[in-house]
């Protein structure tokens, strides 16, 4: 079996970007939903280790829209943003999720749903956002990531991390 669609894909637009910024989502107490930020603070270290100069990344944690000044600031030409997200997958799978199939959970006092947020980000900053979800395989507040979440959002880490590199490389 090869190699996703989306890995080629992405590997091609974080190499043509100047700029990228990594937004990892999700609520770090309830199970599998912790996957993105895992793979955000995983992502950190490999970087750290590496280093990669235009690259910001960061927690958004359930409320990633308190950051759009922060990215908005930096002036990324590539968003990637990582959370568990619901797809007709195996949990653990990572999967690209294009901006129509994440649901439009409307607007409530804390937040905007993620699908406004992409819209917003490409229509303010200008720049592509790309979405790739963990399939979670339990979501339960004060759960642990269940063994394949993790693994998975730590594989994404190492990925996104070569990927990077190999961008500040050439």
């Amino acid at each position: 079996m090869g190699r996703p669609a989306w890995k080629r894909a992405l590997r091609r637009e974080i190499a043509s970007a100047e700029k990228i910024v990594v937004l990892g989502i999700g609520h770090p107490d309830q199970g599998d939903d912790a996957a993105g930020i895992l793979a955000a603070k995983e992502l950190r270290k490999v970087l750290g280790r590496r280093g990669r100069s235009g690259v910001k990344v960061l927690l958004g944690y359930e409320t990633p829209e308190n950051l759009t000044g922060e990215i908005r600031k930096f002036s990324p030409r590539l968003v990637i943003m990582l959370d568990a997200a619901i797809g007709p997958h195996l949990p653990g799978t990572v999967f690209a999720v294009e901006a129509e199939d994440i649901p439009d959970e409307g607007i409530s006092t804390h937040k905007i749903s993620l699908r406004m947020l992409v819209a917003y980000l490409e229509s303010t900053i200008g720049c592509r956002v790309r979405f790739l979800g963990v399939q979670p395989g339990r979501i339960e507040l004060g759960r642990a990531l269940t063994p394949a979440a993790e693994r998975a959002a730590r594989t994404l880490a190492c990925w996104l991390g070569k990927a990077l590199e190999k961008k500040s490389g050439s």
